[in-house]
């Protein structure tokens, strides 16, 4: 997406651009200084000021419609997006919420952030949620399953909502570091219940 409403960050470090950046040009670079001048980084409010222009609302619709959703929120981080999730999950205290071992940290300190407790998988070959695993990790307090879909790879979701399907768990796609990578046909963050 570009454009306006697809606005991305550029990461310098010792002088050279980070991965991503490469897909960053003038309209992005335009993009991002026209809400700066604007001076409205809020979602909502502030309507003649920002002269009823609603960029996160337009990117949430944009984002809509490349996913294939039919809801989208726009929120600060993938933490936030996590930590939003969960709460909509109605995660309480105890609550058992499965992820995998290799994730990025967030993916915890949301569950632990929640009051769930974070329950561990393995991985496999993929560096994604090893389905079998999952399968003997629940209990009957396991109240959601989070796989990560990591660097840009999905995890098997097939095999992964068979087992959720079958114990009426919901399966909430972390896919903050695989956007816009597809399984089946489908974006990643729109198999689940939802995604991230």
């Amino acid at each position: 997406m570009r454009g306006a409403v697809g606005v991305m960050a550029i990461i310098v470090k010792e002088g050279k651009e980070m991965g991503g950046a490469e897909l960053i040009g003038k309209e992005e670079r335009e993009a991002v200084s026209e809400v700066m001048d604007r001076g409205v980084l809020a979602r909502y409010g502030f309507n003649e000021k920002r002269k009823n222009i609603f960029r996160v609302l337009e990117f949430e619709a944009e984002f809509c419609r490349y996913a294939g959703c039919s809801y989208a929120l726009g929120v600060a981080s993938g933490s936030a997006a996590l930590r939003v999730a969960l709460a909509a999950l109605d995660i309480q205290r105890g609550d058992e919420v499965i992820t995998q071992s290799f994730t990025f940290v967030a993916t915890i300190e949301a569950i632990l952030e929640a009051g769930g407790v974070p329950i561990i998988t393995e991985v496999d070959k993929s560096l994604n949620m090893d389905p079998r695993d999952l399968e003997a990790k629940i209990t009957d307090k396991t109240r959601a399953v989070i796989p990560v879909h990591m660097l840009g790879v999905p995890a098997r979701m097939d095999e992964i909502m068979a087992v959720a399907r079958k114990k009426n768990i919901p399966v909430l796609e972390d896919s903050c570091q695989a956007c816009g990578s597809s399984y089946h046909g489908k974006k990643t963050g729109t198999i689940g219940s939802m995604g991230t």
